[in-house]
């Protein structure tokens, strides 16, 4: 009589990669949400003409802090969003966020100081964004349109670090090769 064997599928985790996109989506959404979808900068609308007598047909939400910073939280941070027309967020060569990043910082100065200083007190801060964890926690605080608590991310960090195993060196690969190679020769 065989035995069956059951093989048990485990759930394939979730990419760091996919994820990640996933929350910049929802910081985009939330972000949009947030200023009903109006450009914070001029007060444009979704729906309203353009200079051109077109309607406008989005709004854009930009990071203060570049989103391209390693492990810096506030790329997931509403905090750190802005929602701007594509006038102001790209193409005004003198009122662009993009262009004229002192137009930014002089506008959030006067417009929303309590952002500015979040993102003055935490643009240097770091957090392991590969902990499934502190993403879980981003993905929570976004979904509630909250601003983001850093240290409670970093207290979760500590809690719950992530195993990261050490790539074996080119070294340490020659030395288990000679290891072996010494030994089946001293067998013979």
């Amino acid at each position: 009589m065989k035995k069956k064997i059951i093989k048990i599928k485990k759930k394939k985790l979730e990419s760091i990669p996919r994820i990640n996109r996933r929350l910049f989506k929802l910081w985009s959404e939330k972000a949009r949400e947030r200023a009903n979808n109006t450009c914070e900068y001029c007060g444009r609308k979704v729906g309203d003409l353009n200079i051109d007598g077109k309607p406008l047909t989005k709004v854009d939400s930009h990071h203060i802090q570049s989103r391209k910073v390693k492990d810096n939280p506030l790329k997931f941070d509403l905090s750190n969003a802005v929602v701007v027309c594509p006038l102001h967020h790209k193409f005004s060569c003198v009122e662009s966020f993009h262009r004229s990043p002192v137009v930014t910082i002089d506008w959030l100065i006067k417009h929303h100081p309590e952002r500015y200083n979040h993102i003055l007190k935490h643009f240097k801060d770091t957090v392991d964004l590969q902990n499934r964890e502190v993403l879980r926690e981003i993905e929570a605080c976004l979904n509630e349109g909250k601003t983001l608590d850093i240290d409670k991310l970093k207290e979760i960090e500590k809690l719950n670090p992530r195993e990261v195993k050490p790539p074996k060196s080119k070294a340490t690969l020659f030395d288990e090769f000679k290891k072996s190679s010494s030994s089946s020769s001293s067998e013979s």
